[in-house]
């Protein structure tokens, strides 16, 4: 205790008084006297406090608890009257012994009237006399507070057990022999929304549901022999319009003569309580077990395997599903842990789930198991932990979906994604973040790593002079050759088209000459076949050392490129070696050789606009078609889109090519209405750098006002690459363009892993499968099952499909098996110059 600084000469208390109740003040002006008597009560154990006036004994009792004072009257400052007065204006609870001089009548009444004054003694006094008085006190004073402890115990007791029974969520009633009832609590009124008066008296007949009357005389019908509780049941009526509802009836008989308090408040015996009995409402119970019941079905007749374990992970319960997929029945796994579907989980992984699970979360993943069998099979997981009310885990469920078809498919999906599905080499995208390692790896400087860039010379007369399939048998057998040519530790991959590019890893300049050299030297040597005709083609080459100051893989692929057609300018058929110094020639006689004739082109409308017809495969409509690019030279020879778009693209003359066409396109249309009559809908290719412009929005918009060209006419044609580059540009763009009724087509669809993933972000109306896919799903089960795949989602997604590059018949018939709804081609119609008058597209017959 820290006492005030000004009590501290006036105060003394034992260090054993100092940290609870003080069981003797001593007061007493005399040191002499208080000193004594301190170490008398000491000595026998006492917690002894001692104020040597009425004004440091009065701050004593307002900040400690004091259980007996023994008091002296006649005091300095504030006397022991004052003392006295104070305690009973507090109502303190402390007992007092008066010890004083002034042993006279009038002093010893006025003290003793304090009905908390045990003894008026007058000094000077006997040491073992006082011990003895003050022992008696305190005997005093500990039964007062143990029978008001009992007292208080006793009311506390009796005010929780008539809490319980009026506040009990269940009824509570007892029951005379007539079956009438002599109490009910008040959650009777709650349950069965009559007032209690009006229950009290009445038999239990006339609220238990009329079918259950003899479950209930179970219950409710005393026979005076069982004296053990009967639970059963069954259906009360409810009178405030709730209809019935299911309770359970816990009853038992009892002897009222053997309660007194029955015996005593009743006169007669018919009216005494015979039955004791507790009604709780299981309504909602009885509907979850419904749920259950429902949830049980559900659960064992579903297609995924669950199974349910207990919280230390032995299973309890098993779905028919486990039987049907692992051979396992219910009683060879009930029992045991889940380890017995593993194939070797690892440690790390288990542990990994267990600390997720314990944790209270979800954990998901995929797992491969073993079936009892010895088959492995693959399931992708999810085991969630079961939490009760008190937050506890008591169980585990986890469900398992047999993903082993599905990961196979991912499997061949992944390696489609990252390969050439033709020549089986690697694609542009997997090249590109090979190429980016190998760039970063250069900061070093201790290596040298060389990049090619082939292009395939003549290879388009095989096309023009054949087919589709001669070319794709041309790439797949040149491949074969470059993989024989280049080194084992290089890297060989198909850009696109008659494009190809190698990455030598660890190769100085001198070594990749003589790899290019190679190549030349054996593709010089090769000949293709294809029926009657052979072909002799060349290779042009841009080889660029790797450098990172140069940039990054963009940037190298690019200089490639540039000194690939370079070599193409020099005569084709050779290597030209990419330098800093060659900069300006190689821009001079490659790009900007068509950046020239592009702004020539549009400056003087050398393009031209052709057609082909998207021909429906089910009912009739008006003409449905796609707009396609030429453009003429200086001797009014046609040059198709891929030999210029690439270079406008690159130097930003796309967009200006874009609003050229539909600029053309409209005014077209707007001055041929009959046609425009009859028209169904054009499809309009925009560039990937026309999704990223700002202003081509608006100038669409106002191409709309000039010409009155219908919006719901024209549909838009992105590629599904440059869409997800700019996924949330594109998304806005078309938002905003559908307002006004236009429609978008996805072009080259399933060119890209991603695909799936992003295409229901894209408000796209039509699919326009890539023909890479098309042309071959009359050999290629592959093939067939992609062009399969993409037309159902599509038509899940509500979306309309269109197959590119149909070239027979077989092929359009088996489009129009898979349901596909538009075929595009050769075979369905060659492209035509917009002037030509087109007839309606009708359905193609399959």
């Amino acid at each position: 205790m820290l006492l005030d600084s000004s009590l501290i000469s006036r105060i003394a208390v034992s260090d054993s008084a100092l940290g609870g109740v003080i069981e003797l003040l001593i007061v007493d002006d005399e040191k002499l006297a208080r000193d004594s008597l301190r170490q008398v009560f000491e000595l026998d154990g006492h917690k002894v406090a001692v104020a040597p006036s009425g004004r440091a004994a009065i701050d004593l009792l307002n900040t400690h608890p004091v259980e007996l004072v023994l008091l002296d009257l006649n005091m300095p400052d504030l006397n022991g009257y004052d003392v006295l007065k104070h305690i009973a204006d507090m109502m303190l609870n402390t007992q007092v012994i008066v010890l004083s001089g002034e042993a006279g009548f009038a002093e010893a009444r006025h003290v003793l009237r304090y009905n908390f004054v045990h003894d008026f003694i007058k000094k000077p006094y006997d040491v073992k006399a006082l011990k003895n008085t003050v022992a008696k006190a305190q005997k005093i004073i500990h039964l007062q507070d143990e029978n008001q402890q009992i007292l208080s115990r006793l009311h506390h007791s009796e005010q929780m057990h008539r809490f319980f029974v009026e506040n009990s969520p269940d009824i509570i009633f007892l029951m005379n022999e007539d079956g009438n009832f002599t109490y009910l609590n008040k959650a009777a009124e709650h349950l069965l929304g009559c007032a209690l008066a009006e229950m009290t008296g009445k038999h239990y007949s006339q609220v238990v549901y009329q079918e259950d009357w003899k479950k209930a005389e179970a219950v409710f019908k005393s026979n005076g022999l069982c004296h053990h509780p009967v639970t059963t049941q069954l259906r009360l009526q409810c009178q405030n319009g709730e209809g019935v509802k299911y309770v359970e009836i816990t009853s038992m008989d009892i002897n009222p003569h053997s309660i007194d308090l029955f015996s005593l408040a009743h006169g007669q015996a018919n009216a005494l309580p015979r039955v004791f009995g507790v009604i709780r409402n299981i309504h909602e119970r009885k509907l979850v077990e419904n749920d259950l019941c429902k949830l049980y079905h559900a659960m064992d007749n579903s297609p995924n395997l669950i199974f349910i374990t207990n919280r230390n992970g032995i299973i309890e319960y098993t779905n028919r599903k486990i039987t049907e997929t692992t051979g396992y029945s219910s009683e060879e796994v009930i029992g045991k842990t889940p380890k017995i579907f593993s194939s070797g989980f690892s440690a790390d992984s288990y542990m990994i789930l267990w600390d997720t699970i314990s944790s209270g979360q979800v954990w998901r993943g995929v797992l491969k198991n073993r079936k009892k069998s010895g088959d492995l099979y693959w399931a992708r997981e999810s085991i969630a932990p079961v939490i009760n009310s008190e937050g506890e885990i008591t169980h585990y469920v986890a469900i398992q979906e047999d993903v082993t078809e599905a990961l196979q498919l991912t499997e061949k999906l992944s390696y489609q994604a990252s390969h050439d599905a033709l020549t089986q080499l690697i694609n542009r995208q997997e090249f590109d973040r090979r190429l980016e390692r190998v760039v970063a790896l250069t900061d070093n400087g201790t290596a040298q790593h060389a990049l090619c860039y082939i292009d395939l010379d003549q290879f388009k007369i095989v096309n023009d002079t054949c087919c589709h399939a001669a070319g794709d048998e041309l790439l797949r057998q040149i491949s074969n050759l470059f993989s024989t040519v280049i080194r084992r530790s290089d890297t060989l991959a198909r850009l696109g088209g008659d494009e190809f590019a190698i990455l030598m890893e660890n190769c100085p300049l001198e070594a990749a000459v003589a790899v290019t050299d190679k190549i030349h030297q054996a593709v010089e040597q090769f000949q293709f076949f294809w029926q009657d005709k052979s072909f002799r083609i060349g290779v042009s080459i841009g080889l660029v050392m790797v450098d990172l100051c140069k940039g990054g893989a963009d940037i190298h692929m690019k200089q490639a490129d540039m000194a690939c057609f370079t070599a193409k300018e020099a005569g084709r058929n050779r290597t030209h070696i990419y330098r800093d110094d060659d900069k300006a020639l190689v821009q001079h006689h490659g790009e900007m050789n068509w950046v020239v004739r592009i702004n020539n082109a549009l400056e003087q409308d050398l393009f031209c606009l052709y057609t082909q017809d998207i021909v429906p495969l089910g009912a009739d409509e008006g003409e449905h078609c796609e707009i396609l690019l030429r453009m003429k030279d200086n001797n009014d020879n046609i040059v198709t889109a891929n030999a210029f778009l690439p270079a406008a693209e690159r130097y930003q003359l796309a967009t200006k090519i874009d609003r050229w066409v539909i600029r053309h396109v409209f005014d077209y249309f707007t001055e041929h209405r009959k046609r425009l009559e009859r028209l169904s809908l054009c499809s309009i290719n925009l560039s990937g750098a026309s999704l990223s412009d700002p202003g081509l929005l608006g100038f669409i918009e106002s191409e709309f006002v000039r010409t009155a060209m219908p919006p719901a006419k024209v549909c838009f044609e992105i590629t599904e690459t440059a869409a997800i580059a700019n996924l949330t540009l594109a998304t806005d763009f078309m938002n905003r363009l559908k307002e006004y009724g236009c429609k978008f087509s996805l072009d080259d669809f399933g060119s890209g892993l991603s695909s799936f993933a992003y295409l229901k972000h894209m408000p796209v109306d039509f699919l326009k499968i890539d023909g890479f896919f098309v042309k071959d799903i009359e050999h290629d089960s592959v093939d067939l099952a992609m062009v399969k795949s993409i037309n159902d989602i599509g038509h899940v997604l509500g979306k309309k499909t269109i197959a590119e590059f149909v070239e027979n018949q077989v092929i359009l018939q088996t489009l129009t098996g898979l349901q596909v709804d538009y075929a595009q081609g050769y075979f369905t119609g060659k492209p035509k110059p917009l002037h030509e008058e087109q007839a309606p597209c009708r359905p193609a017959s399959g």
